[in-house]
Order: C-alpha cells, then structure tokens, then sequence
C-alpha cells in the first residue's frame, strides 16, 4: 500500500508547475530518502577492538560507515549540525564488531550441505540434526539404512564425514557389498580423501589407464580399492567428480543451504582460500550471495596452485588477474591474493611430520616442496599476499625455508605470507615465522576434536596436546587468527574462540595448558586480526569512524560470562554494512550441538533447506545455465 501511495503522490507533483521549477532528482530524493540518515544506536556495552577506546555505549551510522564512537554525550558532541535519530534496540545487547572467518569453503559447505551425514561428531544445522555414530558396525549399518531408504534406484548415495579412526577402515569391496548398480562415494571427514563403489567408477568410467602420468596425484589413486586421497582426490575431483555430484541445479540448492547456515553465526565477513570453479558455478555463488538478502560479505582467493598447473608459468598471473571480472559488491576476488598447498590434512593425518606417525605410516605432499617453491616465487615477485595450507612441523619446515628463500631473493615489507591450519608445530617455528614477518591462521576445532584420540594413535601424547600452539604465537607478536575452514569445523567464530580459550577435549581434559589463550586475544583473532590477515583492517574488524558498520550483536557479553559458556552466548543478529539483519535461525548458530543431542534428522535432496521444492528463482538460474553454454566455458 505505501507503495502505491508513493507513486501516486509522484504522479501528482509531476503534474505540477513546481515541478518544472525543481530537479526532478532533488524531488525523488526528498521523498524517498529517510529526514535522519544519521542512526545513534546505544547499547548495554559496545567492545570496539580499538586499543585507544575499548569500550563504548554508542555508535553513530550514516549509511554503511561509522562516523562517531563513545558515550552518548560523545558521540552527540561529534554530530554537532547533523539531524540524527537514536536506535534503543540494542540497548540491552553487547555489540561488538562483525566477527570475521578468514578460511572457510563457500563451495565445499556447498557440495556437501546436500548429502548424507554419517560422521563421528554431532551437527545441529537449520535443516537436520544429525547424531554423530562411531564403530565400524554402527557405520556400516547406517549406510546401508541409507542406501536402503533412498527411493530413487538411479539416485547416487553421496555421504559425508566417514574417518577411519573412528569407523573403521572401509574399501571398494565393502562399498559393493551394500550395492553393486548404485553409486556410492564416501567422503572423508577430512575432504581431502574419498572412497567409491564399483558403480561409482564405472559412472564416471575411471580406468587405470586415465589415472596414469598425472605425478604426485597418480601416486595417491588407488584404484582396485576405491580410494584417492590429496592429489588424487584433487585430480578426480576435477577431472571425473564433480559433474556427476555436483550439477549445476544440486549445487544452487546446497548454495542456498550454505546460506542460510552462515547468516545465524554472527559473521559479517567470510573468506574462502583457494577457490577455483567453473564459470557456471561462480555465476551461480554471486546469484545466491551477492544481493540485499545476504548479511556478510564472501571475499574469494584464487587458486594459485589450480591455476599455475592448469596455465603454467607463463599464463598463470593473467588467468588469475582475469579472476576479478566476476566481481561483485557481496562476492568478489581479492586482488593480488592466492593460496597453494603444501602438506596433508589434520583430519587424515597424512600431515608431514618430522619424526613420523608412530604407526609407520606416511604423510602426504599436495604440491612436492619444489613445486610449491616454483609457484611461490611467480607470485612472491609478482607482489602477491601468499597463503598456504600446511599443518605438519615437517610441512611447516619446508614452508619457512621457503619464505627464507623468498625474503632473501626480493625482500618485501608487509608481505603477510600466511601459514594456514597450523596443526603440529614446534616452539622454534613461531619464532622463525615471527622474523621471517609471516603470519598464522590456525584451526584450533582440532584440539577438541582430535587430540584426545591422536594422543593414542599417530602422533602421541606430547605432540598431540600441543597441537595449535596459539599463546606461543601471540608470545612471538605474531596477530592470530582463528578460522573454522568449514566444514572442517563449525562456521562459528564464538565456538573457535572457545576452543582456543579452553583447550578442552572431547573427554574434558584440558589439552596444553600453557596454549590457553585470554578471551581478549580470541576476540582479537576472529575481529581485527582476523582482518589484518586479509589486508581489510582498515575497512573492518573493529569500531571505529571510517570502518564499515559492521556489527555482531550478542544477548552476553564474551568477556564477563564464563569461559565456559563463549560458545553457547545467543547471537541476536547482524548489522552488515548499516543494514539490520536479525538472527532467524533460533539459536542454531553452527554444525555442532554437543553430545547431548536427542535424535538424528535426514535431509531429502529434492527439498531445500525450509522443506519445500526449490523451484524459486529457477528462471534466474536457467538463464545463468544457458549463459554458460553459449559462451562455451569451463573456466572463467
């Protein structure tokens, strides 16, 4: 109704001989932009993140930017002769910063958000509860209760969150045993490793023969058992996977899931490391994130390992520039940014360890030592920000003598090389990262989830507990962050705060004490440090005139409740960019709900995430589809 009212009263002054007299622009705008553009909001207590005033009662906002921090009387004192209203909405509520994951996989929530959970640890996710199974029987009964339930016989079973450790070892032969005509694919819980069926490989016509000559990756296929890990899984993914598990429609759908879970968690900004699709599928993440609907900000790396072995040395550090075409005002590449790999995941312990796995077995490189090095030093002298995947001290050795190299052969202040994960470390590393000027991101999920059973298998009690050496990193003046690299952990800033506050484990031990960090140095890590990882602390991170309005809004304040409970503070909403966005998720801020969860939920495929079919917005996304025919790519 206010809308047709506002065009009735456009028509009539258009009519008028006023009109002829005023700018026809001038005329819009005083009636459709807001008397105050000024908004004052007061709260309980503002956390600001900003040394020279930590706390506040009031912010002022005009448009997306803060222009005035303080006490109320202050902050009236700094809009002396502008027209301002006062919000009381957050009068009662702690307002901090927008929290910010600098690591995590828009695509990889994506591609999985849409398959079946069987996985060691309980999810709590808008759409499903899952309750988290362990022992080999107990697995292999609910996949088979999987496979048995689904209907439709041509329909591929793709199930995520199988581990070894705690399932049990699985192969080809086992995955046949359950069907012999439906293709299977068991995803690890650490994404890095799958497991198919025969019919999963006969799908996609996998031969011995195409799996041949292709380096490392060749070395980390095994074909007869159905499993491909690192490289390999890289290379299937890329060459044989994804067009069967990730169409373009099951992937809009799983987008649309991924959204909806990264708005209840507080984050007004979200990084995604590594990115590298198709056109089809980049068009299709800008489609779903970048619009009014979304509270956060989606700022993507390139692959810089994806695209050098793709272009070669040559071609690379224009394929990549190319990347920044698709950018949008939510969505976009940062310029000057990528990330490359170097050893195994945390999640499959096939990390580079120096003294090994006490079980005999081997680590894994993802890119050999000399090729990440190649690929480095075309980025490093182009003037690139570098981030690496690493998580063994043997992984991170071999990192550090390359950023040596690197700082010797064409110094670059501020460089903010980044060690990403960070998982086994010794004390000298920080140091040596520390003068070397690098910085460190670190997962600190793996703590709870997996130093109780590494202390017994793999690595041992000592290098167990001391995984993620987060207090010896600030020791050295290195600015921690904290990321998620969802969906390796939960997409909850305030829970990795916890984790590394904490140190718990599973079984409630306190794993490395003296790793404990303050829970001001948690804040700083998923706010401004978080921000000074990706080059943007002096847009966001913290309050203070000039930043974007970029605010989390919590119902308890992190520094006095007990640190204990930093995880469980209910998140009430965001305001992203000026804009308010409440929390319509009821809580369920994360993946992980704890042990105590009552039941299991499943997830239908042909439903999106609120149960219904996802037709809506399909014309939007047929045309996106046609698009990409016609214009004959696979890339961008």
């Amino acid at each position: 109704m206010r809308k047709v009212l506002s065009v009735v009263i456009l028509v009539c002054c258009l009519a008028t001989p006023a009109f002829a007299r005023t700018s026809p622009l001038q005329v819009i705008e005083k009636m459709f932009v807001p008397q105050h553009k000024t908004i004052v909001y007061v709260a309980k207590k503002i956390i600001t993140m900003e040394d020279s005033k930590p706390e506040a009662l009031a912010v002022a906002v005009e448009g997306n930017e803060i222009v005035a921090v303080g006490s109320l009387d202050e902050v009236k004192a700094a809009l002396a002769g502008k027209e301002f209203v006062i919000d009381k909405r957050f009068a009662d509520k702690i307002i901090m910063p927008g929290l910010i994951d600098p690591h995590l996989h828009l695509y990889l929530i994506a591609f999985l958000a849409p398959t079946k959970f069987i996985t060691p640890d309980d999810w709590d996710l808008p759409w499903a509860q899952i309750k988290g199974i362990t022992g080999h029987d107990a697995y292999m009964d609910k996949l088979r209760q999987t496979e048995k339930a689904m209907k439709d016989k041509k329909e591929w079973l793709v199930t995520w969150g199988y581990h070894q450790y705690f399932h049990g070892k699985i192969s080809r032969q086992d995955l046949d045993a359950i069907s012999m005509t439906r293709p299977i694919v068991v995803w690890h819980r650490s994404f890095h490793e799958i497991y198919l069926n025969t019919a999963a490989i006969n799908a996609m016509k996998i031969t011995d023969e195409k799996l041949k000559g292709h380096g490392i990756a060749s070395e980390q296929m095994d074909l007869p058992g159905g499993h491909f890990w690192e490289a390999g899984f890289i290379y299937l993914g890329n060459n044989f996977l994804m067009s069967h598990i990730a169409p373009p429609l099951r992937f809009y759908q799983g987008l649309k899931m991924t959204k909806e879970y990264l708005a209840a968690s507080g984050m007004t900004t979200i990084a995604d490391p590594g990115i590298e699709l198709p056109y089809t599928a980049m068009e299709l993440i800008k489609f779903v994130f970048d619009n009014d609907s979304t509270p956060y900000r989606s700022l993507l790396i390139a692959s810089g390992q994806a695209i050098y072995e793709k272009y070669g040395a040559t071609k690379a550090l224009e394929e990549t520039e190319k990347r920044l075409r698709i950018n949008g005002h939510r969505v976009y590449f940062m310029p000057k940014q990528v990330k490359f790999f170097c050893d195994g995941a945390a999640f499959s312990q096939a990390m580079q360890l120096k003294d090994g796995y006490l079980d005999g077995h081997k680590g894994a490189w993802i890119q050999t030592p000399e090729e990440l090095e190649a690929c480095a030093r075309l980025y490093w002298d182009a003037g690139y920000q570098i981030r690496v995947h690493v998580n063994g001290d043997l992984g991170n050795e071999v990192l550090i003598g390359i950023l040596d190299k690197l700082t010797r052969e064409k110094p670059r202040p501020n460089h903010r090389f980044t060690f990403d994960h960070y998982c086994v470390s010794t004390v000298e590393q920080a140091k040596q990262i520390a003068d070397l000027g690098g910085l460190v991101s670190v997962n600190p999920y793996y703590v709870y989830v997996l130093s109780d059973l590494y202390s017994q298998v793999g690595l041992g009690p000592e290098r167990a507990q001391y995984m993620v050496r987060s207090n010896t990193l600030l020791k050295n003046k290195i600015p921690l962050s904290l990321h998620s690299d969802s969906t390796m952990a939960p997409a909850r800033p305030l829970y990795l705060a916890w984790c590394a506050v904490n140190r718990l484990t599973l079984s409630g031990k306190v794993a490395g004490p003296e790793e404990r960090i303050s829970v001001q140095e948690a804040l700083k890590a998923i706010t401004i440090n978080a921000a000074y990882t990706l080059q943007k602390e002096k847009e966001i991170g913290s309050i203070a005139p000039g930043k974007f309005a970029d605010f989390t809004i919590l119902e308890q304040d992190p520094l006095t409740v007990d640190t204990k409970q930093l995880k469980d503070i209910p998140i009430w909403g965001t305001v992203f960019e000026g804009k308010v966005y409440q929390n319509k998720s009821k809580g369920k801020v994360g993946m992980y709900s704890g042990k105590s969860m009552p039941g299991a939920g499943e997830y239908s495929p042909g439903l999106d995430a609120k149960g219904g079919q996802i037709d809506e917005d399909l014309c939007a996304v047929n045309q996106i589809l046609q698009q990409a025919v016609r214009d004959e790519k696979t890339g961008m």
